[in-house]
């Protein structure tokens, strides 16, 4: 849902940004929840192609910036590649609101899905107008 989002906001503001999402755990090739793509459609996001990818020493190595969804997230990418930490950032305070998890939805209604994106949503908007800058 990030990557998605994130990908509409960086357009709606003319940026050019690449943007991956990958998982500490993921396996590769897992289709996303129906919840999430109907919760992303309704912000006129479509990640109905999207497929879940495992974060790999590859991609944090070609990435510029990192965003984690949790502070663990973060604490587990920097233990395993300690020289990654300086582009690894918890999403909630790379958009200067302070520590904040953004918890995954996955099992949960719909209404947690539409929470987590509007979550998002703050999130990343204050993340593209610190890119910007």
């Amino acid at each position: 849902m990030a990557e998605g989002l994130l990908k509409k906001l960086a357009k709606d503001n003319q940026l050019s940004l690449e943007v991956r999402s990958a998982g500490i755990a993921a396996f590769p090739g897992v289709p996303v929840t129906p919840e999430a793509v109907q919760a992303c459609r309704e912000k006129s996001v479509d990640i109905s192609a999207h497929q879940s990818q495992p974060l790999s020493k590859a991609l944090v190595m070609e990435s510029d910036l990192i965003l984690t969804m949790t502070g663990k997230h973060k604490e587990m990418i920097v233990k395993k590649m300690p020289a990654s930490e300086p582009k690894v950032a918890l999403l909630s305070e790379f958009a200067g609101v302070g520590a904040q998890d953004v918890e995954d939805p996955v099992g949960q209604p719909i209404d947690a899905y539409r929470g987590v994106l509007g979550q998002l949503e703050g999130y990343l908007q204050k993340a593209l107008d610190k890119i910007r800058n």
